[in-house]
């Protein structure tokens, strides 16, 4: 058994984790401490070693040889079901720990696309969720990775989900998630230009502050007269752009990163 070593920042975590699944790891350990996060992929093959080093360049790789690690076990120990906001409970597939008396299961491969969770943008925009979706609205997310939005979205209440991202392999294993929690999924492969005019009640969209101002005019857009826009992926020195363009409403804080709530 060999592991694959790299350095990263908290905000590349999800990214990295992904493209560490498609290259067939066997499982990953996150190691967190002073800013920076350290993953742990074990691959069973060292002949894979030249082309990780390679695709992992810019992440300070090492290659290990290790001993024989359950990496299985080790990964279920890695993302614990847990508690987010006041009313969702995130659990993977392998979880048997009971759902908390009030919270809303959702059920999610760690291991899929962007989106597990654990990062402070996916948690404010489930917060976020929490307190504006309401019973049978219509709900869009933009760039849905995983489809942890949307699939909250419904759980909530929502009656329609739709999720968005140009990433057909995103969309596959977002469709992925979707089953594992018995619900069908509503999946457009492309940017929010494919959405017609006024087409959800909510826009969510948690996107880095680049992509947001790009799309700010799509966005706005599809979403309905007295709707909400949810936008995070953004620190707090990018909120002054994104409201300069969006405009001002309610902010969500998580250590650096802000979630804007905007009337449309």
């Amino acid at each position: 058994m060999y592991s694959l070593r790299l350095t990263c920042i908290a905000d590349e975590v999800d990214l990295l984790s992904g493209e560490l699944w498609e290259a067939r790891t066997c499982g990953i350990r996150e190691l967190a401490g002073n800013g920076r996060v350290t993953l742990i992929a074990a691959f069973d093959a060292n002949a894979l070693r030249e082309k990780l080093l390679d695709r992992f360049a810019a992440y300070s790789p090492e290659w290990i040889a290790e001993a024989d690690i359950d990496w299985t076990a080790e990964t279920h120990l890695a993302w614990p079901a847990r508690p987010v906001g006041a009313r969702l409970f995130l659990a993977p597939p392998w979880s048997n720990d009971p759902t908390p008396e009030g919270r809303l299961r959702i059920v999610l491969n760690p291991g899929l696309a962007c989106g597990t969770g654990d990062h402070p943008c996916t948690q404010l925009a489930l917060i976020a969720l929490e307190e504006h979706v309401t019973a049978g609205c219509r709900v869009a997310d933009a760039g849905t990775g995983s489809g942890i939005l949307a699939i909250a979205a419904l759980r909530l209440g929502a009656g329609v989900a739709i999720g968005i991202d140009p990433d057909q392999a995103a969309l596959q294993q977002a469709k992925e998630n979707f089953a594992l929690n018995s619900l069908r999924a509503l999946l457009v492969a492309g940017y929010a230009e494919c959405l017609r005019d006024e087409v959800a009640d909510i826009i969510v969209a948690n996107i880095n502050a680049t992509v947001l101002l790009a799309i700010a005019d799509d966005l706005q857009r599809i979403a309905r007269p007295h709707g909400r826009l949810i936008l995070t992926g953004f620190t707090e020195p990018e909120l002054g752009r994104v409201e300069a363009l969006f405009g001002y409403g309610e902010i969500l804080e998580h250590d650096e990163w802000r979630c804007l709530i905007v009337n449309s």
